[in-house]
């Protein structure tokens, strides 16, 4: 496990559903009347491990489950993303262009610190051969600040690489202590203050490249799925690529899969336009 990370001892060994029991509750979502579904887990690219069935065999039986037009693969491991996994994406029609992959640091010695199971040529490599395949894809990607032993030159590092990376939102956390890890005993912690500085660059570098994706799709068009909740006068839904699009609240669209044109993006960053 991570060095910094306390879920083997909070939740014990990793295990897996079958793939018969994911279809069956796949199922009883579809019944309900759902349309959209997000996978998830602690590390879903493991699935199955220690038996005969893989991530794989799961997302090409979901495929198959009707009344779900929609699936979300979230918090895959880049080592974990086979060639397999992203070509059946681009095939298929419910599996979206929208992958959140954790890297954690653009520090190979960080990474190493870290006991995470990818460098970041490995990383690159596979954000790169992604971007290839699913020109259109929402890459969110997981990243900690201020982990024991951070210098500057690390950071740096870690900035320069996420700025050069073709992706569209960085969810940023800040690294604190979790007692019994060992990261806790490493030494050059890192100050709160200086936490908050790394942090704070790296939601401003994320702020412009979730800019820069919103804005390459004003013109186009997409299939948009309404949430139910009001939001003032407003409701809101997501594209394939999960651009979040705000429109007058109207009950008859709560649920629906409509065609809709991006004609622009509003002052709060959500996409504007219109229902085709």
């Amino acid at each position: 496990p991570c060095t910094y990370c306390t879920i083997p001892s909070v939740r014990g060994k990793s295990r897996s559903g079958t793939v018969a029991e994911i279809i069956r509750q796949a199922n009883e979502i579809a019944e309900k009347g759902f349309k959209e579904i997000i996978l998830t887990g602690v590390n879903i690219g493991d699935f199955g491990k220690g038996t005969d069935e893989t991530f794989f065999d799961l997302i090409k039986a979901l495929d198959k489950v009707k009344g779900i037009e929609r699936y979300r693969i979230s918090s895959i491991e880049p080592n974990l993303i086979t060639d397999e996994i992203i070509e059946f994406t681009v095939k298929s029609n419910k599996f979206l262009p929208h992958f959140h992959i954790p890297l954690q640091s653009g520090s190979d010695k960080i990474l190493k610190l870290m006991k995470r199971r990818y460098n970041t040529e490995l990383f690159r490599s596979k954000i790169e051969r992604i971007n290839e395949l699913i020109s259109d894809i929402f890459l969110g990607i997981d990243v900690i600040v201020g982990f024991p032993g951070e210098t500057d030159e690390d950071f740096k590092d870690t900035y320069n690489f996420l700025n050069r990376l073709n992706i569209s939102f960085l969810h940023v956390f800040s690294y604190s202590v979790r007692p019994g890890t060992p990261a806790e005993m490493m030494s050059g912690k890192i100050s709160a203050k200086e936490i908050k500085r790394r942090s704070n660059l790296l939601h401003q570098l994320s702020d412009r490249k979730h800019k820069v994706f919103y804005e390459r799709f004003i013109g186009t068009e997409h299939k948009v799925l309404f949430e139910g909740a009001k939001h003032q006068n407003s409701m809101f839904g997501f594209t394939e690529n999960y651009i979040k699009v705000e429109f007058p609240y109207n009950e008859n669209l709560v649920n629906k899969i409509v065609d809709f044109q991006i004609t622009g993006i509003n002052e709060k960053g959500h996409a504007e336009g219109l229902i085709k």
